[in-house]
């Protein structure tokens, strides 16, 4: 009876000592995961804020040719009337 109660008892010492383990290694995985996500995260909201910096100059640039060309073609004008 003594014989049986102790596989009994180190079968379930070694389930808690291999959930505690398993545990241990999820949260571990878990917390490396979440790292690795915030990293990423903040690398996506840079290239976020870079692209919209990089768009609002596009917008500018076209606005200034835009307004090169309005010249040109009223400089071009003039000078056929003349």
């Amino acid at each position: 009876m003594l014989f049986v109660a102790a596989i009994i008892a180190a079968a379930v010492l070694g389930g808690a000592l291999t959930a505690m383990v398993l545990t241990n290694r999820w949260r571990s995985i878990v917390d490396e995961t979440r790292r690795e996500l915030e990293s990423m995260t903040a690398t996506y909201r840079e290239h976020e804020a870079e692209n919209q910096q990089l768009k609002q100059k596009v917008a500018d640039l076209q606005y200034e040719a835009n307004s090169l060309k309005k010249d040109l073609n009223y400089e071009r004008s003039r000078r056929q009337e003349d």
